[in-house]
């Protein structure tokens, strides 16, 4: 079983991706802001990071180079979902160490495929 942290501000949607997850037995921990999130992160190493970049409070951008920056979190895969859809955005994510970009609306078959492949990765590493 995994940790996954979701750290996204749409309940809804955070909700749909929980019960996903846990549906394939992974262990889900929801915060929708990113304050609290970067606080989590202070003393928790999740198995995986689904992050939205836009967020109350302090946004998922700098939530992403936080964690790139310590060297507890820096292999951490980070799957981002963002309505922010311009090919920048993107490339800023990934550039930063964003193992995957989703863009809302996306799939949930796609992302649970993606996060099972990131975390078979990091278990053969």
């Amino acid at each position: 079983m995994s940790a996954i942290l979701v750290v996204e501000d749409n309940p809804r949607l955070s909700r749909l991706i929980q019960l996903n997850l846990e549906a394939e037995g992974h262990q889900v921990l929801i915060h929708s802001d990113g304050i609290q999130a970067s606080l989590y992160l202070l003393d928790h190493v999740p198995d995986l990071v689904i992050l939205d970049l836009m967020l109350i409070s302090m946004s998922g951008r700098e939530i992403l180079l936080q964690m790139r920056r310590d060297a507890r979190l820096k292999q951490i895969p980070v799957v981002v979902v963002s309505a922010m859809a311009q090919p920048e955005d993107r490339a800023f994510a990934l550039q930063s160490g964003a193992n995957e970009y989703f863009v809302k609306p996306f799939g949930v078959h796609d992302l649970l495929a993606s996060v099972n492949r990131l975390l078979q990765d990091v278990s053969h590493a």
